[in-house]
């Protein structure tokens, strides 16, 4: 499978690093919040 990258608008692909940058944040804190409750659950607080 061959994908043919198009030249992309500088502004386009800062705005899509910022994009993924907030999905992985939000994302940690998705996961921070999981492992709360497991670390809760696990030591019976």
């Amino acid at each position: 499978m061959t994908s043919s990258h198009a030249p992309v608008d500088p502004a386009v692909e800062a705005r899509r690093k910022r994009a993924r940058r907030t999905a992985w944040l939000f994302a940690a804190i998705a996961v921070a919040v999981y492992a709360g409750f497991l670390l809760t659950g696990v030591l019976g607080r």
